[in-house]
């Protein structure tokens, strides 16, 4: 912020180097001083932002000391960074979006897998949905059971490549996923292609079947059809059949599901517990209390006042006058003087004598020293400066510090111990808030436990060639937050992991993140996320550190929990996501 221009002239006429020879008395100057206050000039009582320069010529007697007139350069400073701020904001935002927008809202595309890896492509090495094996005679008709799902073979109903009827023994390999963790485990895509948008399957069940003779793969002849009755815990029995083209990597529709329902749950299971609406109002309101005590610290901090020193060299003294409003700590003292400071060589007393077009005056982080800079059109200069008193006004400045200083501490105090009575507070409504929590999470996993073996509809399937089919529909991506996400450990060290998965609480669906896509979610909706680290360990984001994101687009980094403990197993997996499902 800049002051308006000052020019400081002396009263006399041009004088001879004789004449300044004859008058280099200092100490008869400095008496003259101390018998009168120093002259100064004085700048508007208010200064803001000039949008356009007024000159003001004045005319002083220059004295012992020089006097200046500052502007501070504090809320220039302020908007600059601010500025540079928001610049440095738009910037990143762009980059990470990677559109000029800057607004972090770019769309994600929830990609498959690397373009690297296979279509089907298991995350977790060495482990997979595993496969039951029925061995069935190819000549009779069979009635396979898996669980309590059902699959019912005709007589006489497999070939070879060739198109050649397959007689005697044949293996049929099956396996079911009912949920985001089967997906997961799978690799199996879960994206589906729609007149040029992208959608994720919500399942009510999905299958895989194979046969083989002998260890060759057999087909289904074309004028024969497999029937699958899957036993679904699905609560809807709106889906479609797809079946997954592994050649040309899509999932190809084949029609309307002609599910039924089926048996109903009869387990008891208990209901959801009610969040606690009056908890997190007075969440909310202890966190607005903790900020306006650190507001009102900070405002106090600034009435801290500086401690009066002497001045040592009278030759590097000089006045400046003050805003009252801009620096307190100087406000409460009279005849406030400032010495540049030892180590400052800078500095040259006939600078003093000069006229200056602008000046300013900025606290420095030591909170003891200013930084004073002078400015015209040719040069600059800027001093490191130190408020000091003269020795007639350093009792009386002593006297007010004492009991200045006094206010400050006390007022200091009262609000140090607010802020820690309101910090209790909040730690007593977070220690109730996760035993809520914990509790929810039990009550789930209970829930989980009570409808494990429970089905609500039968899905029917046609199968007529061997693969994967699943009974779906399209559903929409998550919304609400678009973030440029990046994964780190608890430590800060990046994690390695080809894709994210995500899964929104009460949807059957999993959603994958590749490499430098944008990470969506839904944030009032339950989220939680995970990746598989190279050695085989489960990174995960937990829903209550997705309630905790209060941002909704731009840069931020997902700081994950690793699990100790490497999966070893499709057991391990299902056991450590079951207080979550």
């Amino acid at each position: 912020m800049k002051n308006k221009k000052v020019k400081i002239e002396t009263k006399y006429d041009k004088i001879t180097k004789e004449e300044i020879s004859s008058n280099k008395n200092f100490s008869n100057v400095h008496q003259n001083f101390i018998s009168s206050k120093p002259h100064f000039f004085k700048a508007p009582a208010k200064v803001g932002v000039i949008t356009k320069t007024v000159i003001v010529t004045t005319t002083i007697t220059v004295v012992a000391f020089g006097a200046w007139k500052y502007s501070s350069s504090h809320s220039s400073s302020s908007s600059t960074a601010s500025t540079q701020t928001a610049q440095s904001s738009t910037s990143g935002t762009k980059s990470a979006n990677g559109n000029g927008s800057g607004n972090g809202t770019a769309q994600v595309h929830y990609t498959r897998t690397p373009k690297s890896a296979p279509y089907i492509h298991p995350p977790v090495k060495n482990i997979n949905v595993p496969y039951k094996t029925y061995t069935v005679d190819a000549n009779k008709a069979n009635t396979i059971v898996y669980n309590k799902s059902k699959i019912k073979i005709p007589a006489k109903a497999f070939c070879d490549a060739n198109g050649k009827e397959v007689t005697g023994k044949v293996d049929i390999k099956y396996r079911e996923f009912h949920d985001p963790i089967d997906f997961f485990v799978s690799g199996i895509p879960m994206t589906y292609d729609s007149a040029g948008k992208q959608y994720t399957f919500e399942s009510a069940g999905m299958l895989d079947m194979q046969g083989y003779k002998d260890g060759v793969p057999v087909n289904i002849k074309p004028d024969k059809t497999l029937k699958v009755e899957m036993a679904s815990t699905a609560n809807d029995i709106h889906y479609n059949i797809y079946e997954l083209d592994t050649t040309k990597h899509n999932w190809v529709y084949v029609s309307k599901s002609n599910n039924v329902v089926g048996s109903k749950v009869t387990e008891p299971s208990p209901s959801k517990p009610v969040v606690d609406k009056e908890a997190q109002k007075e969440t909310e309101e202890t966190k607005t209390a903790i900020a306006s005590i650190k507001k009102d610290e900070l405002v106090i901090e600034k009435t801290k006042p500086i401690t009066p020193k002497v001045y040592v060299d009278y030759n590097r003294v000089f006045n400046i006058d003050a805003d009252k409003k801009e620096f307190p700590e100087l406000a409460v003292y009279k005849n406030v003087l400032f010495e540049v400071d030892k180590s400052d060589n800078s500095f040259k007393p006939e600078y003093t004598h000069d006229s200056w077009e602008d000046a300013s005056l900025k606290k420095n982080e030591s909170g003891s020293s200013y930084t004073f800079t002078v400015k015209r059109a040719s040069e600059s200069h800027s001093f490191t400066v130190h408020p000091v008193f003269d020795q007639k006004d350093y009792q009386e400045a002593m006297k007010e510090y004492d009991k200045k200083y006094h206010d400050y501490e006390t007022a200091l105090n009262q609000k140090v111990e607010q802020e820690k009575k309101e910090e209790d507070a909040f730690a007593e409504i977070q220690r109730k808030a996760k035993e809520a929590e914990k509790n929810w999470q039990d009550a789930m996993a209970r829930q989980i436990s009570a409808q494990s073996t429970s089905y609500n509809v039968v899905c029917y399937f046609a199968v007529n060639k061997f693969g994967i089919m699943n009974c779906d529909h399209p559903g929409v991506n998550p919304t609400g937050a678009s973030l440029a996400a990046t994964y780190t450990d608890k430590y800060n060290h990046l994690l390695n992991t080809p894709c994210v998965y995500l899964v929104q609480k009460g949807l059957n669906s999993i959603y994958t993140i590749g490499p430098g896509a944008n990470f969506n979610f839904n944030p009032k909706a339950i989220n939680y996320a995970w990746c598989i680290t190279d050695s085989n360990k489960i990174a995960f984001y937990s829903p209550e550190e997705f309630k905790d994101i209060t941002q909704k687009s731009g840069p931020f980094t997902f700081a994950m929990a690793v699990n100790e403990k490497e999966v070893m197993s499709m057991e391990d997996i299902k056991a450590f996501f079951k207080p979550y499902m």
